[in-house]
């Protein structure tokens, strides 16, 4: 199926990157605002933070889907084809913000607690670029009728094929949506400071997890799991762990 995209003079902006650096920015803005940090300073973390989670969220789809690479490896560098990871991405991004913190010798801890619903935002932006470019669509039904018009809908795969599916996209969304109004409540007041980006971070995986049930998109599958539902219950794991941590270091 041909890629969501609009043309802006000479240009051709596809809409699912777009949704996604857009969210970045504005997560990064947000962010660096919060912290009042040298405006030379904000310049140098955006761009470590945007450039690690890019090559991130490209290396890990490549990853993930090895086979489709197999014939053409020149396209892994081909980023305007497609294909980014929300894994690869925070992954990527992270290791930006620890240089970034390093660089310029900031307090990273403060910056993670900063970045919380950034976490939601770019996942939010995700799932609604996937709504327009027809990726992680759902398992087919076999009829509409049997099912809550919020749960199911004629939704088109990856090869425009148009099928009765469960709405994964919009379970995402809405997912996400819910859990960027959980991450502005635990921004409220100090008493989660240091755990709340490892919160938000487990709460937005458990529910990546979940949706990953209802997912017919292709995936390599191991322990009769998909690959990214197994990535997304290592997050939640490691958020808890750190939230854990955390706790621990502030009594």
């Amino acid at each position: 199926m041909p890629a969501a995209q609009i043309d802006i003079g000479p240009f051709t902006v596809r809409l699912f990157p777009a949704a996604l650096i857009g969210a970045m920015l504005v997560s990064l803005w947000l962010t660096l605002r919060r912290l009042c940090l040298p405006a030379g300073t904000l310049i140098d973390i955006g761009l470590l933070a945007l450039a690690g989670g890019l090559i991130g969220a490209r290396l890990g789809y490549v990853l993930l889907n090895l086979d489709a690479f197999a014939a053409d490896p020149a396209d892994v560098l081909r980023f305007t084809s497609g294909g980014l990871n929300w894994h690869g991405a925070l992954i990527g991004a992270l290791i930006g913000l620890w240089l970034a913190a390093r660089w310029r010798s900031f307090d990273g801890e403060a910056l993670l607690d900063a970045l919380t619903p950034a976490i939601a935002l770019v996942g939010l932006a995700a799932w609604a670029g996937c709504w327009a470019e027809s990726c992680g669509y759902g398992v087919e039904v076999d009829t509409l009728a049997r099912y809550p018009a919020y749960l199911v809908a004629e939704l088109p795969d990856r090869f425009g094929i148009v099928a009765p599916r469960y709405s994964t996209q919009l379970y995402g969304v809405v997912w996400m949506g819910l859990t960027l109004a959980a991450a502005l409540l635990l921004m409220r007041g100090e008493r989660l400071k240091g755990r709340r980006f490892w919160l938000t971070l487990a709460l937005a995986s458990a529910g990546m997890f979940t949706i990953g049930f209802w997912r017919a998109d292709p995936s390599a599958f191991a322990l009769g799991l998909r690959v990214d539902q197994l990535l997304d219950a290592l997050f939640v794991l490691g958020g808890v762990i750190m939230a854990l941590a955390r706790r621990a270091l502030t009594r």
